[in-house]
């Protein structure tokens, strides 16, 4: 199944993550979303031995980077429940997000790849929020002018279109706009031929497997989604939530935690 479509335009990088935020950006890894950072450490990357790309955030991934998902999901019902949203959209950009300094001595700094969605459907929403316009979804990294991508996980470029699970904080704990993926197999792509394409091992373990897809086309995969959608919003299906923590006060990692469910 493919990935291929146009290639993302890039723009300029923002203003580098000031360091009090680093512990957000953590929590997401703790909350079992796609790693941004934890992949920039010695020996989960793999890394090219050619020169990195003069052009410091190029629109091709050249490598790739291990990650485990905090959550298995055993029916589609359940990864639904546990989003915080659930949206059909388009990729309408793809950017450099927040550049941040790893904790493992190294002084490596990575930055983070943002992919906005325009959203035309709210298929979940646990939080019961006003339907966004957009969402911006982390989605690998860069660093050195190398982008990668999460094994078996191909980056979402723009023109693309599916469907995309969500993990993030409760409102009033959001400090930013960016969510995760709940789940490596919570985002599927519908080309224009219809031809559907979700990352990792999808047809033999996990939501997808579980899913009575009918014959397998599109259609089938959109009744699927909109019928977990409904056990998610009448109770039927129930959230499977993780703790995350970060330090009251930014600048002390020994300050009390400030915890939620995500």
């Amino acid at each position: 199944m493919s990935d291929n479509d146009p290639p993302a335009d890039v723009k300029p990088p923002r203003t580098p993550l000031p360091r009090s935020r680093r512990p957000r950006l953590l929590a997401f890894i703790a909350g079992g979303a796609a790693a941004l950072i934890v992949a920039g450490a010695a020996g989960w990357a793999l890394r090219p031995q050619a020169e990195a790309d003069p052009d410091p955030f190029p629109d091709q991934p050249e490598s790739v980077y291990h990650a485990a998902d905090v959550r298995t999901f055993d029916d589609l019902g359940t990864m639904t429940a546990s989003s915080a949203l659930v949206v059909h959209g388009t990729a309408v950009e793809a950017r450099p997000g927040d550049t941040v300094a790893l904790d493992d001595g190294s002084e490596t700094t990575v930055t983070g790849r943002e992919v906005v969605v325009e959203v035309d459907q709210v298929v979940f929403d646990r939080f019961g929020i006003e339907a966004p316009e957009t969402v911006v979804v982390a989605e690998g990294f860069w660093e050195n002018g190398i982008g990668y991508t999460r094994e078996g996980m191909p980056w979402t470029e723009v023109g693309q279109s599916g469907y995309f699970y969500l993990a993030g904080p409760p409102p009033a704990l959001r400090e930013d706009e960016l969510y995760t993926y709940i789940h490596e197999t919570g985002r599927v792509l519908i080309a224009p031929s219809l031809e559907v394409s979700i990352p990792g091992h999808w047809q033999e373990e996990g939501p997808w497997a579980a899913a009575d897809l009918a014959d397998g086309t599109s259609a089938s995969f959109t009744t699927a989604i909109q019928s977990a959608a409904e056990a998610a919003e009448s109770g039927e299906a129930i959230a499977e939530l993780v703790s995350v923590c970060v330090p009251t006060d930014p600048a002390d990692e020994n300050s009390a935690p400030l915890c939620w469910e995500e």
